[in-house]
C-alpha cells in the first residue's frame, strides 16, 4: 500500500451522509491531491455502498480496508443510470482492466481527498491482496577472532588469599534485650572502622584505582527548532528496454547523425584537457577589462598529454625536449606519495612499473617507454650523444638506457602532416588508434651499495670537451665524448661517474698504446658489451659533501647548475637534426681513459647549488689536501640564504653566461657569478609558492615562473622588476612541476608545462613574447652592470661605515686614557698608535698633514701626563 499521510479532523462517519444520493466527501476536498498512477479515487454515495455492499465503517472497517467488486456489476450500474454512476468516471478503466474483479479500498484518513480509492492493475492489487512477508533474520553463530582472550587478560581475578576478619560482641552484652527502630536506607550501613593493634600493623603497598577522564559538560540553548529524526526508505527497480526497442532506438538516423557529430568534438576535449575547465572562471574573463583579456594572447594551449595508464596517481618530476628530433619530448613519472614522505621512496615497493614516457607532438601519441627498476627523479640526454639518457632513481641508484634502435621510430609521423601547420592542434578522429609503444629496458645501474641513500633529484652530463680525475681535476677529453655524470642527493653529497672502464695493468694495453682511430675501430659497437662492465658494479669516480661555512654539518642540496663551458672542439657536430643518422660512435664509451693526460686550467670548477632549506651555496668541487695530507673538500666560497624554502630550479641565462635564475619558496632571484655580495634582484613574497622556472630562448630579459597553483608568470626585466607582465591561469588548479622552452622554427616557439597530476601541457608562445626588442640584450647588460655597481657602492659605504665606528672607538678620550694608563706606556702613541691612526684615516682619505699630526699629539700628551 502506498505511505500513509498526516491524519486529518475529518472522520469516517462523516463519509456517510444524512440523506441516499448525497455525495459522501466530495464537499470537504477542497484541493486536488496527487494520487499514484495505479490508483485513482472515487467518492461514493450512501445509496452506491449499500448498492455494492461496502458501507463504510461497516462491511468494510479500519481493520478491512478493501472489498473486490465485479467487472460486470460495475459496467451494468453504469448503463442504469449513466452519468449519475458514481463509476462514470472510470467507465474505460473498467473496459480496460484484464480481470473480472477489481479492488476497492476504503481510505478513512482521506489521503488522496476521497473515502475510497479504486485500484487499476492487477500488479497493484495482487500487491495489496498479499504483501510480502517480513522475514526475520536468523542469528548468525559466534566466531572467535581473539577477543575473548583479551578480555580474559583485561579481566580482575583474585591472586591471593581473601582476607578474615573476626567480629567480636562484647560479654556484657549477651541476653540483653535489644530494641528494634525504624531508619532509612543510609542508616543500614553498617561500618566496621579498623582500629590500631598493638601487635601488628598492615601498610598499604599498592591501591588498584580505576581512573577515567570525563569531558566537561556544558548546557547550552539555541532559538532554533527541534526536527525529530525519521526512518526513511525508498525502494526502486530499474527499467530495461526490449531487444525491438534498442534496435528501434539504434537505428534511428537522428541519433546517428547527433553521434557523429558531436563525437570528434569531445574527443578533442578529452585529449586537451578542456573538461577539467572551470566554467565559473571562464565566465569571469568574459567580464574582465583590455588589459586582462591580453593574457590568452601570450600562451595558447596547443596540446595536452595525459595516459590514464602510466599517470594516473602520478606526478612529473623531469621534463626535456629531445635535442635533434623535433616535437619529441620526454617527461618522468613518480609516485605523488613520494614527495610528501621522503623515507617512504626508500623503504616502501613500488606496487607498478616505473616509466619515462616519449610523447611526439606529430602524432599526440606515446612513441617510447623506458622503463625503470623504479620511480626517476631526474634524466638527461647525452650531450654528445643524445641516444644514450642517463636518469637517477628515487632510491639513489644511476640508470643509463640506449635508444639507438628507435630512433627512426621516433622520426615517423603516421599521418604524414607537419608539426608546424596551423591545423595541427585540431583534433582528427582518424589519427586514434591503440597506443602499443616499445618498451625500452635499462642498459646499466649503478650497485645499490655505491649509489646515494636517497633520491637523485638532479643530474647533469659534463660536456664532451673534458673529464675529471678522480680528485676533481678537469683534463683533456681526447674521445670528444661525455663520460661524466653528476648527481646530487638531500643524503648530503654530490657524486661524479664516469662510464669509461676501469683501468687495465696488463702490458698489452699500455706497453703500445694505440691512437683514438685504432681503438674505435678494433672497439665493439654492442650495447651489451658497451655497459656490460657497468651494470651492477658501477661506482662513483668520487664524492663531495658540502660542510657548512659557519656551523658544524653539512649542507643537503636539492639543484645545482655548472658553468655554461664552451664548445671549443672544431670537429664536425655529432648532433644532427630529424633525417640523420648520429655519426657518433658509442663503442667509444668502452674504452679506457688515454694514459697521459693534459690538464685544463682554463675550466671553471666553481658551481652553484640549492638546498632543502632555501640556501644558494658556491663552491668548488675539486679536492684539496688538508694539513695530514688528506683529499677533503674546502669550504664553501659563499652561501646565500635567500628563499628560505626548498630551491627547486637553478638556471643560467641562455644569453649570459655569467646569469643564474634561481627558484624557490615564495620568491625567485637572479644572480651574477663572481658577485659574492647577494642577488642582483630579488622578487617579492608571493601568497602562492613559486615551483618552478625558466629562461626564455629567444629573449634575454624574459622568463617564466611556475606557480602551486597553476598559473604562469611571465618576467621581463626591462619593463617591471618588481611584479609579473603577464599572469596565465593553467586550465587546471595544479602545482606546476617543471616548465622547458623549445624553439622549432623563428616562428613556432613552444613552452612546455607539466603537473604534478601527470598532465604534460604544451603552449604556443604568441609573437609578443619570441620577438626581440631593439637592442634588448644590450638594455640588459647595462642593467646587470648597473645593479652590479649599486651593490658594490652599497659594499662600500658598509665597510666605510664599520671603519668610521672603529675610529670613533680608537679616538674616544676615556677609552684612550684608560688604555695607556693601564698599560703603564706613555710612549706608545708616539710608536704603535700613531701608525695604527694614520692607517685608518688613509684608509677612508682623512689623513691629516705631518705637520698636524706633531702639534696635535704636542699637546694632547701633558694632558695626559696630568692625568
Amino acid at each position: 500500500m502506498p505511505p500513509k499521510r498526516r491524519k486529518r479532523s475529518t472522520s469516517s462517519a462523516r463519509s456517510k451522509g444524512k440523506g441516499k444520493g448525497r455525495r459522501s466527501g466530495s464537499q470537504q476536498s477542497e484541493v486536488n491531491i496527487d494520487h499514484p498512477d495505479d490508483i485513482f479515487p472515487v467518492a461514493l454515495t450512501s445509496a452506491t455502498q449499500e448498492l455494492f455492499g461496502c458501507c463504510a465503517d461497516e462491511d468494510i472497517t479500519q481493520k478491512s480496508t478493501y472489498k473486490l467488486l465485479k467487472k460486470d456489476i460495475i459496467m451494468e450500474d453504469i448503463k442504469k443510470r449513466a452519468e449519475t454512476s458514481d463509476f462514470s468516471s472510470v467507465k474505460q478503466i473498467v473496459l480496460d482492466y484484464p480481470e473480472e474483479e477489481l479492488l476497492l479500498v476504503f481510505d478513512p484518513d482521506l489521503t488522496y481527498g476521497q473515502s475510497f480509492y479504486l485500484v487499476l492493475t492487477p500488479e497493484a492489487k495482487n500487491r495489496i491482496l498479499a504483501p510480502p512477508e517480513t522475514v526475520t533474520p536468523e542469528p548468525k553463530g559466534w566466531i572467535s577472532l581473539g577477543s575473548e582472550k583479551e578480555i580474559d587478560e583485561e579481566s580482575v581475578k583474585e591472586t591471593r588469599e581473601k582476607l578474615k576478619i573476626l567480629v567480636q560482641k562484647v560479654h556484657r552484652r549477651f541476653g540483653q534485650p535489644f530494641s528494634f527502630s525504624d531508619s532509612t536506607t543510609t542508616d543500614n550501613i553498617l561500618e566496621i572502622p579498623s582500629e590500631n593493634h598493638s601487635r601488628f600493623s598492615i601498610k598499604l603497598m599498592q591501591r588498584d584505582v580505576g581512573i577515567q577522564p570525563v569531558t566537561v559538560l556544558q548546557n547550552d540553548s539555541t532559538q532554533t527548532h527541534r526536527s525529530p529524526q525519521r526512518n526513511n526508505f525508498s525502494q526502486y527497480s530499474p527499467r530495461q528496454l526490449s531487444n525491438e526497442e534498442l534496435k528501434s532506438i539504434l537505428q534511428d538516423e537522428s541519433l546517428k547523425s547527433f553521434c557523429n557529430k558531436v563525437t570528434p568534438r569531445i574527443l578533442k576535449a578529452l585529449q586537451e584537457g578542456e573538461i577539467a575547465k572551470d566554467p565559473w572562471k571562464s565566465l569571469e574573463t568574459e567580464f574582465e577589462d583590455d588589459g586582462a583579456r591580453q593574457i590568452s594572447g601570450y600562451l595558447e594551449l596547443y596540446f595536452s598529454f595525459r595516459d590514464p595508464k602510466c599517470t594516473t596517481d602520478k606526478k612529473i618530476s623531469c621534463m626535456n625536449w629531445h635535442p635533434t628530433i623535433d616535437g619529441v619530448m620526454a617527461v618522468a613519472l613518480i609516485d605523488n606519495m613520494q614527495t610528501k614522505n621522503k623515507e617512504a621512496t626508500i623503504t616502501v615497493p613500488l606496487s607498478r612499473p616505473a616509466f619515462i614516457i616519449f610523447y611526439s607532438l606529430s602524432d599526440k601519441t606515446i612513441k617510447l617507454l623506458l622503463e625503470s627498476p623504479d620511480d626517476v627523479w631526474a634524466f638527461e640526454f647525452c650531450p654528445s650523444n643524445p641516444n644514450i639518457i642517463a636518469g637517477g632513481c628515487v632510491n639513489g641508484q644511476v640508470l643509463l638506457w640506449d635508444i639507438s634502435a628507435y630512433t627512426k621510430h621516433l622520426q615517423e609521423d603516421p599521418s604524414g602532416s607537419n608539426t608546424t601547420s596551423n591545423k595541427s592542434h585540431i583534433f582528427n578522429l582518424n589519427t586514434i588508434k591503440e597506443n602499443k609503444a616499445p618498451v625500452l629496458h635499462v642498459c646499466a645501474m649503478s650497485a645499490i651499495e655505491s649509489s646515494h641513500k636517497a633520491p637523485i633529484t638532479d643530474l647533469h652530463w659534463l660536456p664532451q670537451t673534458f673529464e675529471v680525475t678522480d680528485t676533481g681535476l678537469p683534463v683533456e677529453n681526447e674521445l670528444k665524448t661525455s663520460v661524466h655524470i653528476v648527481t646530487c642527493s638531500p643524503d648530503c653529497t654530490i657524486m661524479f661517474w664516469s662510464m669509461r672502464a676501469p683501468q687495465r695493468t696488463d702490458p698489452i694495453a699500455y706497453g703500445n698504446q694505440p691512437n683514438v682511430n685504432e681503438r674505435t675501430a678494433t672497439a665493439t659497437s654492442s650495447m651489451a658489451e658497451m655497459f656490460k662492465h657497468l651494470d651492477g658494479t658501477w661506482k662513483p669516480l668520487f664524492r663531495i659533501s658540502p660542510p657548512k661555512i659557519d656551523s658544524p654539518g653539512k649542507y643537503v642540496p636539492l639543484k645545482f647548475n655548472l658553468d655554461n663551458y664552451p664548445n671549443n672542439d672544431n670537429t664536425e657536430e655529432t648532433s644532427v637534426k630529424e633525417g640523420a643518422e648520429s655519426t657518433t660512435d658509442n663503442s667509444q664509451l668502452y674504452l679506457p681513459a688515454s694514459k697521459t693526460l693534459k690538464i685544463l686550467k682554463e675550466i671553471n670548477t666553481k658551481f652553484y647549488f640549492g638546498t632543502e632549506s632555501g640556501e644558494l651555496v658556491y663552491t668548488d668541487w675539486k679536492l684539496e689536501k688538508d694539513e695530514f695530507g688528506r683529499l677533503c673538500m674546502p669550504k664553501p666560497l659563499q652561501c646565500f640564504p635567500t628563499h628560505h624554502w626548498l630551491v627547486n630550479s637553478i638556471q643560467r641565462s641562455p644569453f649570459f653566461k655569467d646569469i643564474i635564475l634561481t627558484v624557490g619558496g615564495w620568491n625567485f632571484a637572479i644572480w651574477k657569478e663572481g658577485v659574492m655580495s647577494g642577488p642582483l634582484v630579488k622578487s617579492p613574497y608571493s601568497d602562492q609558492e613559486c615551483s618552478a622556472g625558466c629562461w626564455s630562448q629567444t629573449r634575454s630579459a624574459v622568463f617564466f615562473i611556475g606557480k602551486e597553483d597553476g598559473n604562469i608568470e611571465v618576467w621581463n626585466l626591462l619593463e617591471d622588476s618588481h611584479k609579473p607582465s603577464q599572469i596565465f591561469p593553467l586550465l587546471t588548479n595544479t602545482k606546476i612541476t617543471c616548465m622547458k622552452p623549445w624553439t622549432l622554427s623563428p616562428k613556432e616557439h613552444f613552452l612546455a608545462v607539466t603537473t604534478d597530476h601527470g598532465v604534460l601541457h604544451v603552449f604556443r608562445i604568441s609573437k609578443a613574447l619570441y620577438t626581440r626588442s631593439k637592442h634588448e640584450s644590450l638594455n640588459l647588460k647595462n642593467f646587470f652592470e648597473w645593479e652590479t655597481e649599486a651593490m658594490k657602492r652599497e659594499e662600500n659605504w658598509s665597510k666605510q661605515q664599520k671603519q668610521r665606528e672603529e675610529v670613533e672607538k680608537i679616538m674616544d678620550p676615556d677609552r684612550l686614557c684608560k688604555t695607556l694608563m693601564d698599560s703603564g706606556d706613555l710612549d706608545l702613541q708616539n710608536s704603535e698608535y700613531l701608525k695604527l691612526e694614520k692607517h685608518i684615516l688613509g684608509s677612508i682619505g682623512l689623513e691629516p698633514a705631518a705637520a698636524s699630526h706633531t702639534n696635535t699629539h704636542t699637546h694632547t700628551t701633558p694632558n695626559i701626563t696630568q692625568i
